[in-house]
């Protein structure tokens, strides 16, 4: 992966050390089957049109918002067919392509703040957001929520997102003001017009990254069969290799059934692109991690050239034939995560991270 996929970080205005979040929420774990691979589902409360509250998965690996048919119906968004604010959208998330459906707007949203001694807030007002209408599978998950929706990048973009995992928050701030102490930068960027948010992940001892990008929406993580070959495991025609490995079954969010390989895989990231001024600024490597960083803790890996792979990181025309990976929740949950995606005019963006488990 080469420097026209992520550009070099810019420096961005950080916090003053008085600024408080906008927001501060306890984070929703939504219980997985007893079967279920990965970590568990976050998820958040928000308010619609001043009902509420709902639960809300948030998701870094989807372009815009999902509300349930259920959902609509309870707050009668665009019945009768005559708001001309409704057309009709292809969704791209993950897991696959949601079906071409209505797209509508939500006004009046909000989201349901705990108070802290730095915050008091009870609501966050947010600015309207667009919300296809479907189903997916995390609805009824877990018995204990009924998950009315999903919030994508369309929000997140709006904000510096903290993730604080091992505290079990999630954070919103104004953009350019969260608070980094303690975290490792990786310079990361936004995939064409998706919205979602990559970085070049590597592997120990690695010198060519892939690209993946962050997907809080997913409980593993996932690489295809090129990237597979490029981290040096075996390719996809060595099924006596793969017989022997574990797998699982992965539903999508098109409803469709995966059945994907998994290995045991430890996973870094590399930082921008370095090049010899001396040698007419020829590409030499990239940017090693910082020197306390440390390699997120192994997981089990699925392979596997998902829907993702091709639609997200096609041009729109051609589909994506490099190696790619879609990072999880099994390895961001490790530890706390700081996405800078508020759009500034440019495909950068910066992602911090703790700097070990």
């Amino acid at each position: 992966m080469g420097d026209s996929h992520l550009p070099e970080a810019i420096a961005v205005e950080t916090s003053q050390p008085s600024d408080p979040p906008l927001a501060d929420l306890s984070l929703i774990r939504l219980r997985l089957p007893q079967q279920g691979f990965g970590r568990e589902y976050l998820a958040i409360q928000l308010k619609v049109n001043g009902q509420g509250p709902y639960d809300f998965m948030i998701d870094s690996g989807l372009t815009t918002e999902m509300i349930t048919p259920h959902l609509q119906e309870v707050l009668k968004i665009g019945v009768g067919g005559n708001n001309n604010k409704n057309n009709r959208v292809l969704g791209l998330a993950a897991g696959g392509e949601t079906s071409s459906t209505l797209l509508v707007e939500l006004d009046d949203v909000a989201l349901i703040c705990s108070p802290t001694a730095a915050d008091e807030c009870q609501e966050l007002r947010l600015s309207n957001l667009h919300a296809v209408i479907t189903d997916f599978p995390q609805e009824h998950i877990d018995p204990n929520h009924d998950v009315e929706g999903m919030l994508g990048m369309e929000l997140i973009s709006q904000f510096d997102v903290e993730f604080d995992f091992p505290n079990n928050r999630i954070r919103f701030w104004k953009p350019g003001t969260s608070r980094k102490e303690g975290l490792d930068e990786i310079p990361a960027v936004v995939i064409n017009e998706t919205g979602l948010i990559a970085i070049r992940l590597s592997i120990p001892g690695a010198r060519q990254p892939i690209v993946a990008f962050l997907d809080c929406g997913a409980t593993f993580s996932c690489m295809n069969w090129k990237a597979a070959e490029m981290f040096g495991l075996p390719p996809k025609s060595d099924v006596g290799y793969y017989k022997d490995q574990p797998a699982i079954a992965a539903l999508g969010i098109d409803g469709k059934m995966m059945t994907l390989p998994v290995v045991k895989q430890t996973l870094t990231f590399l930082g921008d692109v370095q090049e010899d001024p001396t040698k007419g600024g020829v590409l030499t490597g990239f940017a090693p991690p910082p020197s306390d960083w440390k390699p997120w803790d192994p997981i089990q890996m699925a392979i596997g050239d998902i829907p993702a792979f091709s639609t997200i990181l096609g041009d729109g025309r051609t589909p994506f034939q490099g190696p790619a990976a879609l990072i999880g929740l099994d390895v961001l949950a490790q530890r706390r995560v700081l996405f800078e995606a508020a759009r500034d005019g440019s495909r950068r963006r910066r992602v911090f991270v703790s700097p070990q488990s």
